[in-house]
């Protein structure tokens, strides 16, 4: 692993692929299993997850239109592996479509931080995981800000060889009743 600052539109790519190993290695990824991944690259931490749970279907979004190019001439499979680009501010999917989110914090969460982590409980099942990949410099800040977002049972699960990023576990608090949709 490089000393490179988790920017990933800078990191190498071997130490890109490095990170995207230290996630895939950790996140627990079953069959039949619906996985988002938030800012992808090029996709291919998100192909390999679906190469690692057979009849997964897996999203890769980035912000990055020229990403998302790439990683759907490279990597893309209709039904089981798709990537779409995103604002960077609201998720493009539907309400409790995923059982696990796996986010790539390139940098300090934006002031809107609270509400981009909101809006991933509002995409996760009950019972859902997001696994938060973030540089440690801002270790302090995501952990106030998860609070914020209503985010309980935060865990570290590994830190990458040069301790520049850090892959936290969380589980959302069941709803309040601010949270709830009126029909």
């Amino acid at each position: 692993m490089t000393s490179h600052p988790v920017v990933l539109d800078t990191v190498h790519v071997p130490a890109r692929r490095a990170l995207d190993l230290l996630v895939l290695d950790r996140v627990r990824i079953q069959a039949w299993d619906r996985i988002l991944f938030v800012e992808c690259g090029d996709g291919w931490i998100a192909e390999e997850a679906s190469r690692r749970a057979l009849r997964a279907y897996v999203c890769g979004l980035d912000t990055s239109l020229d990403q998302v190019e790439r990683a759907r001439q490279l990597r893309e499979v209709r039904g089981k592996l798709e990537f779409m680009p995103w604002d960077g501010r609201t998720l493009p999917v539907r309400d409790a479509e995923f059982n696990r989110v796996v986010a790539i914090l390139a940098g300090a969460l934006p002031q809107q931080g609270a509400g981009l982590l909101r809006d991933v409980r509002r995409v996760l099942r009950g019972g859902g995981e997001a696994y938060l990949l973030h540089p440690t410099t801002g270790q302090a800040e995501l952990r106030v800000t998860l609070a914020q977002a209503g985010w309980t049972d935060v865990c570290e699960l590994a830190r990458s060889d040069d301790d520049g990023a850090i892959l936290l576990r969380a589980q959302c608090a069941p709803p309040s009743p601010s949270d709830q949709k009126i029909v």
